[in-house]
């Protein structure tokens, strides 16, 4: 009685399929490991979130120590500023990194002490930092007409038309951009004060200082 031949197997050893798996374990797990770090980092990005935040010493923020008015030198704002390490979430756009970033010009507007010195805070000269629709406007005035505990550079003041009869008041939040130190004032001496006054009423404040009918209160 005749046998069947015997037949060899087409499957490949079991052997085999398993070092072809561990090889693509071994390939896999550092590409894995590296597609988890990358994407990791892309999502610091793409939150806003930079690499730096993660520096234990932060990034260098220039900060203002004292109150600064609006158009206050640069002079002036470097001698009253630091450079202080903040983390990335606490910095605002923008923001200075050294002394000597800060451009040359004036303050466009009043800050506070804590408060970050950015690219915009500073205007190239006073006419820049007055914002949209105000004008400088420069008045004659003695000091009773001006001259107070709250009127001097950099506050804001209450503009009134002192007739005979009435008074009026022509602006308001009116801003001294530049004027002398009261305290250095004689009770008869004339000084050039300068207004940030809207530019509607630079007209009618010209008027009432050359009628000498011009008077400010500290608001």
């Amino acid at each position: 009685m005749s046998r069947k031949p015997e037949t060899s197997s087409t499957k490949p050893p079991r052997i085999r399929a398993h070092s072809s798996k561990l090889g693509l374990q071994r390939i896999a797990i550092p590409f894995i490991a590296f597609a988890t770090t990358a994407g990791g980092l892309f999502m610091l990005t793409t939150n806003g979130t930079s690499t730096e935040e993660v520096n234990p010493d932060g990034i260098a923020t220039v900060v203002v120590l004292s109150a600064l008015p609006a158009g206050a030198p640069t002079a002036d704002v470097i001698a009253s500023s630091e450079v202080r390490m903040l983390p990335g979430s606490a910095r605002a756009e923008g923001a200075l990194t050294e002394l000597d970033a800060i451009p040359s010009g004036v303050l466009a507007a009043d800050l506070v002490p804590g408060q970050q010195v950015l690219m915009t805070s500073v205007a190239d000269d006073v006419v820049d930092a007055l914002g949209a629709g105000l004008v400088a406007v420069s008045v004659r005035l003695d000091p009773q007409r001006w001259a107070g505990p709250l009127t001097t550079t950099g506050d804001t003041v209450t503009v009134h038309d002192v007739g005979d009869n009435a008074t009026t008041v022509i602006a308001r939040e009116v801003r001294i951009v530049s004027a002398p130190d009261p305290s250095e004032l004689g009770p008869r001496s004339e000084q050039v004060i300068t207004l940030a006054v809207p530019e509607n009423t630079a007209t009618d404040v010209i008027t009432a200082a050359a009628d000498n009918r011009l008077w400010l209160v500290g608001s």
